[in-house]
């Protein structure tokens, strides 16, 4: 029988497309939730702050000057200017989060005076373009944010966006008073699709970094951000207090904190007393206590990831494959050899043994968390087996998290209801009473529990949900004739939660530097 697409043996009527078993648990997911809630209007691409000013002022522009309800003339409106960004970003030296700067880049060195670059926008067929998407950076990662935020909107009869009177009209004007006659040339090359060097001297007072500390562009980004005054209430509310949390802990530093410190730092307030933290008032404790959660919530779905790349680095061992309950056997066994040092008979006998950190963040006490999870992504390589280390440590950190958290699950899913929301659904909701309930069976049987259902059963409906929704083919393990076979590795990965850009954009506006939260930084918080 002839093949299409799918190798030796697949019938000629079918497909599979191959993917990469991202979330191949499923339980990233709860995690991706859990931040969207907390930072909204922010993404992971929104790489700088000015960008949500700019677009304000493109679409303000675009209904004044044009008109034109084509969403294919806006198309092209829209990835002139972005293009047009990056060469004013380029030429001026460089900038950090511009979309094409290394078309631009390109461009700048291999043409004159003159750098035509309609034809790099404009999509004309068998042109090489600045970027892929359609939409470009507007319809890749700002769009929805802008739209999430409040900045622009949607008018019935057509589908080109428009700036949102309270926020984005103002937005827009204040954008255009801060870079002066820079509009003017800006908008000329956009409408041509040509610009000269010199025009892009005229350029500076327009990029990201340029944002006047103490200008009506700069406050209006702070209110927006930071207010809760503007779009669905509650929403706004929870952006603002996040940021202020961020604050709060680059104030304690003394200087500007990376993604990781903010993490730790909002997981240790729930272990501890943290001195950001002393004096919060009840809406932004609540914000730091959900923070803390987050972070548990992610440990939890590492530790199951780790057994299954366990199982996964087991399988991979025999060729031939091997039948489901010897897989599930000998990798209950192997995480059973590990615990020799613990002489535990139950999950209850585990965790009675361990001795909680008194830091979660030192690196000094092996039961720390940070130290468990450092241990966890020594092997989280796909070219690396699972070490004993490693997977030892995937079954305390879940132990430590099931004695830090368990006496809190009815709070976490009464004031995070995203976590404990669909029977489907996994989470720290989900599975610290699941561990709970099994905590005094013979811990060589929970284990196993724990790998044949939480874990490799969980990856296969998974994975078939992907398969049967978009034709991903995401399975990690095949049945074949009674016996399972290893089809490709994956390994254990925490969530990315927007705090990169977060940070990113209190710097644009001069609430974070170096040195920390600046006075600015400091007075906003000491007002909340």
């Amino acid at each position: 029988m002839a093949t299409s697409g799918g190798g030796l043996g697949s019938p000629q009527w079918t497909t599979k497309a191959e993917k990469r078993g991202l979330d191949p648990l499923g339980m990233q997911t709860t995690s991706v939730a859990l931040y969207q809630q907390l930072v909204p209007g922010i993404s992971n691409v929104t790489l700088r702050m000015r960008y949500y000013g700019l677009y304000a002022w493109l679409a303000q522009r675009y209904a004044r000057d044009i008109g034109n309800t084509s969403v294919e003339q806006w198309c092209i409106y829209l990835r002139r200017a972005e293009a047009m960004y990056a060469l004013a970003s380029v030429h001026a030296g460089g900038e950090r989060g511009v979309a094409g700067v290394d078309w631009a880049t390109r461009a700048l060195a291999e043409s004159g005076d003159d750098v035509d670059f309609h034809t790099a926008t404009d999509r004309a067929e068998g042109e090489p373009q600045y970027l892929k998407q359609k939409f470009g950076a507007f319809g890749a990662a700002y769009g929805s944010q802008l739209f999430d935020i409040g900045v622009l909107e949607a008018v019935p009869g057509h589908d080109v966006p428009v700036p949102t009177r309270q926020i984005g009209d103002k937005l827009a004007e204040a954008f255009q008073a801060a870079i002066g006659a820079a509009a003017d040339v800006f908008m000329a090359a956009v409408h041509a699709g040509v610009i000269n060097k010199r025009g892009l001297a005229a350029l500076p007072a327009m990029l990201p970094s340029r944002i006047a500390a103490d200008g009506t562009e700069r406050e209006l980004y702070e209110h927006l951000l930071l207010s809760g005054a503007h779009g669905e209430r509650a929403r706004a509310a929870s952006r603002g207090h996040s940021l202020r949390l961020v604050l709060r802990i680059a104030e304690d530093h003394g200087s500007s904190v990376r993604v990781d410190a903010l993490r730790w730092s909002l997981y240790a307030s729930q272990c501890s007393v943290v001195a950001p933290f002393s004096a919060l008032d009840l809406d932004e404790d609540k914000q730091r206590f959900a923070w803390a959660v987050y972070q548990a919530n992610d440990l939890l779905h590492l530790c199951y990831e780790t057994i299954l790349k366990l199982s996964l680095d087991v399988l991979g061992g025999s060729p031939t494959g091997m039948l489901f309950e010897t897989l599930v056997g000998q990798t209950a066994h192997r995480l059973m050899s590990t615990l020799d040092d613990y002489a535990a008979g139950s999950w209850d006998d585990l965790c009675d043994s361990l001795a909680l950190a008194i830091d979660p963040t030192s690196i000094e006490e092996t039961m720390s968390e940070l130290s468990l999870q450092r241990a966890v992504l020594r092997s989280a390589r796909l070219e690396a087996l699972t070490s004993d280390d490693s997977a030892r440590s995937a079954v305390l950190l879940l132990a430590v998290l099931h004695k830090r958290f368990h006496g809190l699950i009815e709070r976490v899913a009464r004031e995070l209801p995203v976590l404990a929301e669909g029977s489907f659904l996994r989470s720290i909701v989900t599975e610290l009473p699941f561990l709970n309930s099994h905590a005094d069976a013979p811990l060589l049987a929970l284990l196993a529990r724990i790998v044949r259902q939480r874990v490799l059963d969980r990856h296969l409906w998974v994975a078939i949900q992907k398969f049967r929704g978009a034709g991903d083919y995401t399975f990690l393990l095949e049945s074949d004739d009674g016996r399972v076979r290893l089809r490709q590795k994956d390994g254990p990965v925490l969530t990315n939660p927007r705090l990169s850009s977060a940070i990113a954009f209190l710097e644009d506006i001069h609430l974070l530097n170096a040195g920390g939260t600046t006075a600015a930084g400091s007075r906003l918080i000491q007002a909340a």
